[in-house]
């Protein structure tokens, strides 16, 4: 190849107006530090807080929820080294900060002690500023099934357990005097053990406190003088239809889920609509039942895993030839209580719209049972009583 001299020239002149034009080149990286790396100044401020949804920060809060995420806004909020709302710290694997700004999760779980602040610490001090977190209270709704066994734990049902110290005595569950075992905590169920000898028409006693104020609820353990109709003992029942009922002992039961109570046990194949009725008649109890909305109808429910309860079971109660009210369990979820006993209640006003008796007065419970479409019944029924609200 034959290369021209000036050619040549030509070239190493501009390789060489190239390299002097790399010189000029500016590294705009050169000096540059990311927003979650740059230092700190001087201590923390908190000047507002917003949920982490108002990017906008057009709404500043003053109060927050548990789990919640929140934005601090500020100066010299980077390299944090501990969070806390209330006393209680904040996990740091899930805090993002800058100079201005960190992203924050509220804890799961509160101080009992209402100190109302965020507590920040950086490598250059600490500040605190005003925040409240309404600490959320502790209901205490029910059992699981009120007839549960002495010797044995039930389940309570409620809200926030998980956030009062029922592990560690700040809060206590006791019966008859003698403080229960308490285990298997969630925040809507807590596990109580019943102890051996325990009588019947005992009262569950909770106690706790939030911020200083004592606070007490009770639940019945085995209310068996509440029963309408006792252990049928004496009971007039009549069957219309082709219902097969039985009042049955506790014998074909599996023996964790014995009642000690007689119940009615509904068996057999029923084509769609049939129609049955039970009727159990028999003097009311000393109860006197004036406004029959304050009350409701409660009883013990056992269904086999096969045969669940619905909608389309058509159970149907109503007192003293009154209107009709139509159970639809759990608002249309069904129940299936896989072999064991479950206390529901019923509102007592739509199937009492004829009232309820006096006190030794002629009084009648029908149940009627119709199913929507061809059905296979193994489900029972016990322990009928009228319960205030």
């Amino acid at each position: 190849m034959i290369i021209k001299t000036g050619n040549y020239i030509f070239v190493l002149s501009f390789l060489c107006v190239i390299c002097t034009s790399c010189d000029n080149i500016v590294d705009y990286n050169d000096n540059y530090t990311p927003a979650d790396q740059q230092p700190n100044t001087g201590a923390p401020v908190i000047k507002a807080v917003y949920d982490v949804a108002d990017t906008a920060f057009a709404n500043p809060i003053t109060q927050g929820t548990l789990n919640q995420t929140v934005t601090l806004v500020g100066e010299n909020l980077n390299f944090a080294k501990a969070i806390s709302f209330n006393t209680v710290a904040c996990d740091m694997k899930n805090v993002y900060t800058m100079d201005t700004r960190a992203i924050v999760q509220i804890p799961s779980k509160l101080s009992m002690e209402q100190i109302d602040k965020i507590e920040y610490t950086t490598d250059r001090g600490t500040t605190t500023f005003d925040f409240t977190i309404p600490f959320p209270e502790l209901t205490v709704s029910s059992l699981a099934c009120e007839f549960t066994n002495a010797g044995d734990s039930v389940t309570v049902n409620g809200q926030n357990f998980d956030l009062y110290d029922f592990e560690g005595g700040t809060s206590t569950v006791s019966i008859g005097g003698a403080t229960l075992g308490v285990g298997s905590i969630t925040p809507t169920s807590m596990k109580v053990l019943i102890p051996e000898g325990t009588p019947d028409n005992t009262d569950i006693v909770f106690t706790w406190q939030t911020q200083g104020t004592a606070h007490t609820a009770t639940l019945p353990f085995r209310p068996s003088q509440q029963l309408l109709f006792g252990d049928f003992s004496g009971i007039t029942s009549s069957v219309d239809g082709s219902v097969q009922m039985a009042i049955e002992t506790d014998d074909g039961i599996g023996a964790s889920a014995w009642l000690n109570q007689k119940n009615l046990h509904f068996t057999g194949s029923y084509s769609a609509w049939a129609w049955n009725t039970i009727d159990l008649s028999g003097n009311m109890i000393d109860q006197t039942v004036e406004q029959v909305d304050d009350y409701v109808l409660k009883m013990e429910v056992l269904t086999q895993s096969s045969f669940p309860l619905t909608e389309q079971t058509g159970l149907q109660f109503c007192f003293n030839w009154g209107d009709s009210y139509a159970w639809n369990p759990a608002n249309g979820l069904g129940i299936n209580t896989f072999g064991q006993w479950q206390t529901v209640s019923l509102p007592l006003a739509p199937m009492a719209t004829k009232g309820i008796s006096e006190p030794g007065k002629w009084q009648t419970l029908r149940i009627t049972f119709q199913p929507h479409a061809d059905y296979d019944a193994d489900f029972r029924l016990a322990n009928f009583r009228i319960v205030k609200k």
